[in-house]
């Protein structure tokens, strides 16, 4: 009996030290992933919870070391960063690329005009196979597209109301893609910036507004300081970031790994959308409180402003082959939807 009990505790030894070599064992692959975004920001929230149910479900064969916008590499460099291994991983913003990829590149971020719910913009990618074609452009560049990051709305801050088209006119804004183009047609002066730079351009006056995030992004980055008005009517409802990574280090992976990566990718989104869901409405009493004024473009107005950022999305069939199959299935898509 004895015996038995001295060879139990020693197999429970044992079966110890075996769990603690496990532990200390260090992982098959240790990555770096830069954000888009500051930390503290709902997405770059969600993009943590990425890197750590990566490394759980992979039962710690992936550990990823997170960084915020620009501590690696500037954000406008993410695909050459990404292709050529300065970054293992990132989450990028496609629009940011349109000059390099062409009009694909704003169709993956979203498009005003189109899709009004995150359930839409999910279905959009895998049911109806857009995320096929954007693997596809994006592979050109050395970098896989591992799947969209899903976020809530990205909505204008203003020194000034915005309360029809005609306020537009002459506004320096920062945006990008292909709402830089839609409100070029309605006379304003697009600029584009990093997230970090848009506080400091509102208070300087180099800005007159920013497209940024929902109400949880633009509290958290103190855009109520100096812009004290919060339009409304959303341009993008419906966006999305998306996670890249080196094209050679994806084609290395096993099977398992990679399907563990892609679970995570899709997980991060619910995790943004319900971080804004849960923080959003709290945000924007908390900006009313310190001042912030909502102003709203009349419901009618709004459909003829949209219909024009429609009418410059469709153009880009006539970019190219790739482009004209993403357009059409964006316009099937919504015939589907009734719109």
């Amino acid at each position: 009996m004895t015996l038995m009990r001295n060879l139990s505790g020693f197999s429970a030894a044992v079966l110890a030290l075996a769990g603690s070599a496990t532990i200390a064992m260090a992982a098959d692959y240790n990555w770096k992933m830069q954000s888009n975004l500051n930390p503290g920001e709902p997405g770059y929230i969600a993009a943590e919870d990425f890197a750590a149910n990566v490394e759980k479900m992979s039962g710690g064969r992936i550990e990823i070391e997170m960084f915020p916008g620009g501590a690696l590499f500037p954000l406008a460099d993410g695909l050459e960063s990404v292709s050529l291994g300065i970054a293992d991983m990132a989450v990028l913003t496609g629009g940011y690329f349109a000059g390099k990829m062409g009009p694909i590149a704003n169709l993956e971020t979203g498009v005003p005009g189109s899709l009004r719910t995150p359930l839409e913009r999910y279905t959009f990618f895998y049911e109806e196979g857009f995320i096929d074609l954007v693997r596809e452009a994006f592979e050109t560049q050395g970098v896989f597209y591992v799947a969209p990051q899903l976020s809530s709305s990205w909505d204008i801050m203003s020194k000034e109301p915005i309360t029809s088209a005609a306020d537009f006119e002459g506004l320096k804004i920062r945006t990008f893609g292909l709402e830089a183009e839609w409100f070029s047609s309605l006379g304003a002066s697009p600029v584009f910036m990093g997230g970090s730079e848009i506080y400091t351009a509102l208070a300087t006056g180099a800005l007159d507004a920013a497209r940024w995030s929902s109400p949880a992004g633009n509290y958290k980055s103190s855009y109520h300081e100096v812009a004290k008005y919060y339009l409304a009517n959303s341009p993008m409802p419906v966006p999305n970031n998306f996670f890249a990574m080196n094209l050679d280090v994806w084609n290395g992976l096993p099977d398992d790994l990679k399907a563990i990566i892609e679970d995570a990718a899709k997980l991060s989104s619910f995790k943004y959308l319900s971080l804004t869901a849960l923080n959003d409405a709290a945000a924007l009493a908390a900006m009313k409180e310190a001042g912030v004024e909502v102003t709203t473009i009349p419901d009618a107005e709004w459909t003829e402003m949209e219909a024009k950022a429609k009418d410059l999305w469709m153009a880009y069939a006539e970019q190219d082959e790739l482009t004209a199959q993403a357009v059409q299935m964006l316009q099937d898509y919504m015939a589907k939807l009734g719109r």
